[in-house]
């Protein structure tokens, strides 16, 4: 039996991280953010972790979907190498899906962190530029100015601050500690605010007075920007109203309407008058199909309707895939219960 303890894990945690998913950079992104938000460089650790959890998992999934798996492939259930190889290459799915799983959603949780570490430090960027212009007028050095010019309650931009002092100490000149503090930031009102006070302490010049417009022009951005979200929010909202309730609404009536009219011709034919006797039957499989049909399409539509949305709110496209399995998960589940309400409410009509 293996020993767990004395398994490289950071090694394997190395191994086990995807290159590259189709297109997408996984593990330098991965990498890149990581260091962004912890300062530190990426754990393994936490991958082999994550690795072994998801086997755990699916192999919990696995003793659930097995029953549904031999009544899938029964007539090749009986042949043992066929057998094995099923158990096999379904097991082996089914893991390496719900590690895939498991890494996404951890590359969403870091991201999100440094989203919203950005996102705070704009939020707090022009009383921070208000405190510096007014500490910059009472004749306080730059280098001072920033650690006085944070409060207490901006724990985002304080830690970054305090990262710029200790660099400062160090022996860093005050504008390679800002640069080093825009790149490591996507947001171009960050990037241009550092780059604007850069090329003011380049110049030489009074940056008390470029700095008091830049807070004017921060404060008009931001105002303009939430009216923006607010009317983008909107139709995010009646996407999603379409995809959640609309849709499997729809569905679910053609199901209704097929069994109806299945079951009417049923009667029909069944009748002793001559008048009904070429009306057909629907088959037996088509309401199966139909439920296959409208399980597959509800699952595309929410996909592509994540995408809008997501782009919508100027996120990243694979930042959709994040409420992605709930949303999936409502939609079936919304699809499900209106058809047993219309089929329990036209019942009383013709007996399905």
């Amino acid at each position: 039996m293996v020993n767990l303890n004395k398994v490289n894990k950071a090694e394997l945690g190395k191994l086990l991280t995807p290159q590259k998913v189709y297109t997408f950079s996984f593990k330098k992104h991965l990498e890149e953010v990581y260091q962004k938000v912890y300062q530190d460089n990426l754990n393994y650790f936490i991958i082999t972790n994550l690795f072994f959890v998801s086997l755990i998992c699916s192999l919990i999934a696995y003793i659930f979907l097995y029953p549904h798996l031999v009544h899938l492939f029964s007539s090749y259930m009986s042949f043992f190498p066929y057998k094995v190889g099923i158990i096999f290459v379904s097991w082996f799915l089914l893991s390496l899906l719900v590690f895939y799983f498991a890494i996404f959603a951890f590359l969403f949780y870091v991201d999100s962190r440094f989203k919203a570490t950005e996102a705070e430090i704009e939020r707090d960027l022009p009383d921070f530029i208000d405190s510096l212009v007014s500490n910059l007028k009472g004749g306080i050095s730059i280098e001072k100015a920033l650690i006085k010019s944070v409060r207490p309650e901006q724990k985002a931009l304080l830690k970054e601050v305090a990262l710029i002092n200790e660099k400062v100490i160090m022996g860093y000149s005050v504008l390679s500690a800002l640069e080093d503090f825009r790149n490591r930031f996507n947001s171009p009102i960050l990037n241009r605010t550092i780059f604007l006070i850069e090329e003011g302490m380049n110049g030489g010049g009074y940056l008390a007075a470029p700095l008091g417009k830049i807070s004017k022009n921060l404060k008009r951005i931001y105002a303009l920007d939430e009216e923006i979200k607010a009317n983008s929010s909107g139709f995010s909202i009646i996407i999603r109203a379409i995809t959640l309730i609309v849709a499997p609404l729809l569905f679910a009536l053609a199901l209704t309407l097929l069994t109806f009219i299945g079951s009417l011709f049923s009667l029909l034919t069944g009748t002793d008058s001559t008048v009904f006797t070429g009306i057909g039957t629907v088959p037996a499989e088509f309401p199966i199909y139909l439920k296959i049909f409208s399980f597959s399409m509800l699952t595309v539509i929410t996909f592509f309707s994540s995408l809008i949305t997501s782009q919508l709110k100027n996120e990243k496209y694979y930042e959709a895939l994040k409420y992605l399995p709930f949303y999936i998960l409502v939609t079936l589940f919304l699809y499900s219960w209106f058809s047993d309400l219309l089929l329990g409410v036209f019942s009383g009509v013709v007996n399905f």
